[in-house]
């Protein structure tokens, strides 16, 4: 690069070292392009790997099956699929930390906890939006009403993904992924083996212990989704 050219960059874009006044209106001179809250949700939704969302529709594919033949199995089979799909979203969510890219996402424009918080809300914004369309279809041919069949889709989901975020909340490597799908192996295989040797817990007369597991599951939830949040702000300050 030419050597005048050089100097005229440097010059351009110089900060003001002593006059705090100067350095203010120098800032105010650098270009800041402005983004709304919308168009944000729509490049944080562009950086989550594709495959996580093709792999949640894929669930739909056993459940519309069972339904077009009027399987009153397609709820079990649902049900032990449906910790995967916590799985994705725990593993995408903190896919940054794992991979050591935190402190560069820190170092952009939008702070670490407002990406983190919307990676999160799009997520989970989608596994709702599957997970409501699993309820009727997995319904055909049960006798459970949407209350009941929505429970025991939601408690193993919910269950994932608490024992995910504690994970990667404490673990933050490679290493975290192998125990988030060892914990989905395990609940997914719980789901199934209570199914089969524990009926009774299935009964219309238990449906309120599995709503207040489902309470309890999703306050938990929330007390994890806030100390990952709170542990990013902990890390910018220890930077």
């Amino acid at each position: 690069m030419n050597k005048h050219i050089k100097q005229a960059i440097r010059k351009a874009f110089e900060a003001p070292e002593q006059d705090q006044q100067k350095k203010a209106e120098f800032l105010k001179t650098l270009p800041q392009p402005k983004i709304n809250m919308r168009q944000f949700i729509a490049v944080q939704a562009t950086y989550l790997r594709k495959r996580s969302f093709f792999f949640a529709i894929l669930l739909l594919l056993p459940a519309l099956a069972g339904a077009y033949l009027i399987n009153k199995y397609t709820l079990w089979l649902v049900s032990a699929f449906i910790p995967f799909l916590g799985l994705l979203a725990v593993t995408e969510n903190s896919r940054s930390m794992v991979y050591k890219m935190n402190e560069f996402e820190m170092s952009a424009r939008f702070s670490l906890r407002s990406v983190i918080l919307t990676r999160m809300g799009i997520l989970g914004a989608f596994d709702i939006l599957v997970i409501c369309c699993l309820i009727p279809l997995c319904r055909i041919g049960n006798d459970f009403s949407l209350f009941r069949t929505g429970l025991y889709i939601f408690v193993p989901y919910l269950m994932t993904v608490d024992a995910g975020l504690w994970i990667t909340r404490r673990f933050h490597s490679k290493e975290a992924v192998y125990d988030c799908i060892c914990a989905a192996v395990l609940i997914s295989g719980t789901a199934t083996g209570l199914h089969i040797t524990s009926d009774f817990i299935y009964r219309a007369s238990c449906s309120i212990w599995w709503f207040a597991l489902s309470v309890f599951l999703i306050g938990r939830m929330i007390y994890e989704a806030y100390f990952t949040i709170k542990q990013t702000e902990e890390l910018a300050w220890n930077l």
